[in-house]
């Protein structure tokens, strides 16, 4: 083989190996040791090393004492990807709408594979809230009401696994398929203490000009504020806007 392709294949390699790392960063491990950087990307500690030594030269990852968080320049990469979303744009007077007629916490999510990744949010106006700071987070579909949204018009896939984070979460195919069905018979989806005990949702699609569901928008609180007798009006709600 020419030693070209050889070192065109290593760069290759190499690049597949620094977007694995980063993106192995989630809000349940927000800091990572070497050990567990090799671990992840199947590769000798060296190795590793010598990637994240690379990514936090470039600012990508910084040091926590023996280990690695992300760095300031992922924040300034993420503002500019974020400023430049135009679903975002296209979203926010409708959030921005959403937020002052309900006073909770109303956020925006888009595909991101399997899962999904809130990209806006509107944080709520009570003092007391049991939800905020979603930008930048994945979750799993089948435990929140804008992932219930995306799965039920196909945008993402059902998960194999249905995992349980509380005593409400479906973990059930046939539960969920049949919660799937009546997000499309409604137009809109809830999650009752299914991701976070006390956490409820509402979430409606947001769709193209095509009339293809590309997001969904929710509302979140507390159950105490937002009982089961109101969630059908805020779920017509979020549809409307």
């Amino acid at each position: 083989m020419p030693s070209a392709e050889v070192a065109s294949g290593a760069t290759y390699q190499s690049a597949e190996r620094v977007l694995a790392l980063l993106t192995s960063f989630d809000e349940t491990r927000a800091e990572l040791g070497v050990t567990e950087m090799a671990q992840s990307l199947g590769v000798h500690k060296s190795t590793a090393s010598r990637l994240a030594a690379a990514l936090q030269r470039a600012g990508l990852l910084t040091r926590a004492g023996r280990r690695f968080r992300l760095g300031p320049e992922v924040i300034r990469l993420g503002t500019l990807a974020l400023r430049n979303l135009d679903l975002i744009t296209m979203m926010q007077p409708a959030m921005d709408k959403l937020s002052q007629q309900t006073g909770e916490t109303v956020n925006l999510a888009v595909p991101y594979g399997a899962n999904i990744l809130n990209v806006a949010e509107v944080p709520s106006t009570y003092i007391l809230s049991s939800s905020g700071g979603w930008i930048g987070r994945r979750t799993k579909p089948h435990a929140v009401a804008n992932g219930k949204v995306l799965l039920a018009y196909g945008v993402i896939p059902v998960p194999c696994e249905l995992e349980r984070y509380t005593d409400h979460t479906i973990t059930s195919h046939e539960a969920l398929a049949a919660e799937l069905a009546a997000v499309r018979r409604d137009g809109y989806a809830k999650a009752v203490a299914e991701l976070e005990d006390g956490l409820v949702a509402v979430a409606a699609p947001v769709f193209d000009p095509a009339g293809t569901c590309i997001g969904a928008l929710s509302v979140s609180g507390p159950g105490y504020r937002l009982q089961p007798a109101k969630l059908d009006d805020l779920g017509k709600l979020c549809a409307t806007l």
